[in-house]
């Protein structure tokens, strides 16, 4: 009589441990895809919250810009005013220094040498808001930074300027929030206002 050893018990075993071990690393690539995949949603959401707060942005420009006036630049009230510390969105950091209100010079850094738009607390406390709302998103925020002027057309610049021919320029910048808090995507344009 002969007698059975139960080798293919054993093989039958460790083929059963390779199947488990392979349907484990294809349920975690899965697991790893989906979560690729809703961070990438979540920043694309972010993303065109922020090109709305852009544009918006840019049509407050071209709106506002008809009622320009250089009483606008460091007024002390109204909702219109171009301030250092950025009140409603808007900020000029710079100076006249000629008697000419024509020409005007930029610092974009506050007292710590950091842009106007790396500034945490004006973003908190100052930046305008989009004024869409999507659930579950926080609203995005825009600034606008008062550049000063640029030759309306660069190829024709004389010395000395003739500023009755230049225009105002600006740097809009957005802020917009995913679903959750650390997606995060600023934009900027530079706008000219002819």
């Amino acid at each position: 009589m002969k007698r059975e050893r139960g080798s293919i018990l054993m093989i039958s075993l460790v083929m059963l441990l390779i199947l488990t071990i392979v349907g484990i690393a294809s349920i975690s690539g899965v697991s790893m895809t989906e979560k690729m995949t809703n961070s990438q949603r979540d920043y694309d959401i972010a993303f065109e919250m922020a090109e709305a707060a852009l544009v918006q942005g840019e049509r407050w420009l071209d709106d506002y810009d008809d009622a320009w006036d250089h009483s606008h630049l460091n007024c002390s009230s109204g909702s219109t005013c171009f301030t250092a510390n950025c009140t409603g969105g808007l900020c000029f950091r710079g100076s006249y220094p000629s008697a000419s209100n024509s020409l005007c010079e930029v610092s974009s850094y506050d007292n710590n040498g950091k842009p106007v738009w790396q500034n945490s607390a004006i973003w908190d406390a100052n930046a305008a808001t989009y004024s869409v709302t999507v659930p579950a998103v926080e609203a995005p925020k825009y600034l606008i930074e008062f550049l000063c002027y640029t030759p309306r057309d660069p190829t024709s610049y004389t010395e000395p300027p003739d500023y009755t021919s230049w225009v105002r320029i600006y740097r809009v910048t957005a802020l917009a929030y995913g679903t959750h808090p650390e997606t995060r995507v600023m934009l900027q344009s530079t706008y000219r206002v002819d």
